[in-house]
């Protein structure tokens, strides 16, 4: 997949393309039925697939003082739009000048110019340019080959990025998972704590985020996979504030990698959330935490063992 960073770095595409536009926060189901729409369609008009998305995410550049919640950093974004057979992806940064620009400018200097679009696939509620035109009717009204995919909903949910960060925040992660059509990720570097895990019997890798505004579930212990180095390994994750230490070291995400030994400090690993196990609690001292963490690790390989 060829990735351009900015309207300013496209070249001028000769070939005939069809394009999608969204912020694809999360790349949840619904995403991908309209981006695997985008590049079926690609392939009948014998056309690039393209897909035009934003950073930073819109209502983060609307509403700075309260940043939104993101469900997948930039790299996350681009690596689950490129497993949907995309051909081109083009990074717009989100900013006064593109906020400002009207639906005329941006289907005639982006959409035809740049870019040589024959047909669009669109979102059934999206609109551009600073007067928040319908996409669909705009480009119906131009006579453009556009097709609108309606909104897809499971149990009676709408499946937006919306609807996914609901149940994250109140911790059904099974409902999130289900959203998505995958196991909800984050990724971040392993720095080191307090090892005060390893004299409990269950070491952890402390992981530093690797987004600011990625989002991550409420304070509990959940059931994870970890990958690293191309191995899956299942694994116990605690999420909050440590109340049973009460160190005062802020909100933290830790891991109990399973059946692990290796020194990992430094490296990346990417955990998915499978299941929330428990809210935290402050236990009464370390040997009620520490008989705890077993009946966890208990119930966590239970969850994974048929997904190991």
């Amino acid at each position: 997949m060829k990735t351009y960073r900015g309207i300013e770095n496209i070249e001028k595409i000769t070939g005939k393309t069809v394009v999608t536009l969204g912020t694809f926060d999360g790349v949840h189901s619904a995403h991908r039925t309209l981006l695997e729409r985008t590049v079926s369609k690609a392939r009948e008009l014998e056309a690039s697939s393209v897909v035009i998305t934003f950073d930073p995410h819109p209502r983060t550049f609307f509403s700075p003082d309260t940043p939104i919640r993101q469900l997948s950093t930039g790299e996350e974004k681009k690596a689950l739009i490129e497993d949907c057979g995309i051909d081109i992806l083009v990074v717009v940064a989100f900013d006064r000048d593109f906020a400002a620009m009207t639906a005329n400018d941006f289907y005639n200097g982006i959409l035809l110019d740049r870019l040589n679009m024959c047909a669009m696939v669109v979102g059934y509620d999206h609109s551009f340019g600073r007067e928040k035109e319908n996409a669909y009717d705009f480009l119906i009204s131009r006579g453009v080959d556009v097709e609108r995919i309606d909104a897809i909903s499971t149990g009676g949910i709408t499946i937006s990025s919306s609807s996914v960060r609901r149940a994250i925040e109140g911790g059904d992660i099974s409902l999130a998972n289900h959203l998505l059509g995958r196991h909800y990720s984050f990724q971040g570097e392993v720095i080191h704590g307090k090892q005060l895990g390893r004299k409990l019997g269950f070491p952890t890798a402390n992981i530093a985020i690797d987004h600011r505004h990625k989002m991550m579930p409420p304070d509990g212990v959940y059931a994870v996979r970890v990958l690293y180095k191309g191995t899956i390994y299942g694994g116990m994750m605690n999420c909050g504030m440590r109340p049973t230490l009460d160190d005062s070291l802020g909100r933290s995400v830790e891991i109990n990698i399973f059946d692990f030994d290796k020194d990992i400090y430094g490296e990346i690993i990417v955990a998915e959330i499978i299941a929330w196990v428990r809210s935290e609690i402050k236990f009464r001292s370390l040997e009620d935490l520490t008989h705890r963490l077993k009946i966890d690790a208990c119930r966590c390989r239970e969850i994974l063992k048929t997904l190991i």
